[in-house]
Order: structure tokens, then C-alpha cells, then sequence
């Protein structure tokens, strides 16, 4: 069933969701297949490997990086949550500081603030969190041209997913599997370009998804910017290359 899913996405967004994420992000990510989509009630799917390219020393809120990542500066003393089974970073300073009825709102105006607008965000727009969360996500925390594309795109991934796995509508449609793992982000103005690595667990080992997102700040908050023709295919990719990005501390 998961593999119909995934063909059926690939068809549709010509991309690959793990953080779900995601990122998450989390759309374009099953699209290529590094995220599973299950019914609610299967939990025996194993949780995605641990890459230790950062290690959290317990108690201290300090990543001390290994060799083959660079901690992010600004993300010491970060936390973990869960989103439709996604793992995403959040913090009290850069946000999200308001996630009542499912909804990621409340970030800083800061680099770190984009970052997580990116994850967060993203990640409500995809099947898995329902229709109530992605619907509320598009009308409330979207912007751009493409905003309606991107909603009847979302509109039938959600119908497929759930007719596939026999849900009432309304219900979330699975599961993602995928951990936040890093990013780069440049600000200019009120406006940021974030790439997030998102990771998923691959046919043998776990893959590396790296996704770029455009968020906007406007009243007072981040927003994505929806992408072109509401499709996320053009703006992922499995990475070949992570130098150069920020890695998020690894839970413990």
C-alpha cells in the first residue's frame, strides 16, 4: 500500500515525506519515497536511524559537533517534538511559541525563526496532519501566487492517501517518518531562503532530503511562500553535498 502511494505521488509533484517532516518538506519527501505513509493504528514501523553528525551533551543545552557536521551556533538548548510522527526541533526564543489545535504560529524575527517557520510550516502541509491542521496552515501561514495551486494539490494527495487507507475524512492520512537534521538560511530584508536537510529512512539505509523554502514576514509573523505552481518538485532533492550547512543537536 505504501508503495501505490508513493507512485501515485511521484506521478503527481515530479519530487520524491519522512519529517514528515517534515520537513515536511514533508509532501516532497514521500513523493520520492523516503517517508512511509501508514494507517493510524500500525506503530511496529521502525523509528528512522540516528545519524550522530552532532551529539547534545545531556544537561548542558551545548551540541558539540563531530567531524562531519558544524553545530548551528544559534540552536543550543533546542527541544524535540512530534508532528503526524515527524521529529522537529523547537525553541523557547526562536519558537514556535503558539502550537494549540495542531498549528505551528509565533516564531522570532530571527535566522533561527525562518528555519523553524520552514520545518514547522511545511510539515502542516501534507496528508498526514489532517485537514484541519493543513487547511487552517494554507489559509492562515501561506502567501505567493501559487497558494490555490498548492491547496488543490494537497486537496487530492490528501484524498488519494486516505482513500488508500480506508479513513473517514477528516482523519490523518498516516504517518511520516523523518527527522529534522540541519540547514542553511540567508536572510535578505523580510524574506529568507532556508535549504533543510530532512531525514527519511531510504530502501537500505536513511536518506538525506534537502528541501528549499522561502519564507515571508508579514504581520508580524513568518509565512511560506507557497511554490511555483504549487508544487514542491523543483525545490527538493536527495543531497549529494552538506557542506556548508548547520546541524540541529541530536536527541539523547
Amino acid at each position: 500500500m505504501r508503495d501505490e502511494i508513493g507512485k501515485q505521488a511521484r506521478c503527481r509533484t515530479a519530487a520524491v515525506v519522512a519529517v514528515g517532516a517534515t520537513v515536511v518538506m514533508v509532501v516532497v519527501a514521500a513523493a520520492i519515497g523516503i517517508i512511509g505513509l501508514r494507517g493510524p493504528r500500525d506503530s511496529t514501523a521502525p523509528k528512522p536511524a540516528v545519524s550522530e553528525m552532532v551529539v547534545l551533551i545531556p544537561g548542558t543545552g551545548e551540541a558539540s559537533p563531530s567531524p562531519s557536521g558544524t553545530a548551528s551556533p544559534s540552536a543550543g538548548g533546542l527541544d524535540w517534538v512530534s508532528v503526524a510522527g515527524a521529529r522537529l526541533p523547537i525553541s523557547r526564543s526562536a519558537g514556535p511559541r503558539d502550537t494549540s489545535a495542531g498549528m505551528a504560529r509565533g516564531f522570532a524575527f530571527s535566522e533561527l525563526g525562518a528555519v523553524l517557520t520552514a520545518a514547522h510550516v511545511t510539515l502542516r502541509l501534507s496528508p498526514q496532519v489532517g485537514p484541519r491542521v493543513f487547511e487552517a496552515t494554507l489559509r492562515d501561514q501561506v502567501v505567493g501566487d501559487d497558494v490555490a495551486a498548492l491547496e488543490r494539490n494537497l486537496a487530492e494527495e490528501y484524498e488519494q492517501a486516505r482513500t488508500r487507507l480506508g479513513l473517514p475524512y477528516g482523519e490523518p492520512a498516516g504517518r511520516l517518518y523523518a527527522v529534522a537534521r540541519g540547514y542553511q538560511v540567508v536572510v535578505s530584508g523580510l524574506e529568507a531562503d532556508v535549504r533543510l536537510l530532512i531525514e527519511g529512512p531510504g530502501v537500505w539505509q536513511p536518506v538525506l532530503l534537502e528541501v528549499a523554502v522561502r519564507a515571508r514576514w508579514s504581520d508580524g509573523d513568518w509565512r511560506i511562500v507557497a511554490p511555483r505552481d504549487g508544487l514542491w518538485g523543483d525545490d527538493a532533492r536527495v543531497a549529494a553535498d552538506t557542506a556548508g550547512f548547520l546541524w540541529f543537536p541530536v536527541e539523547r
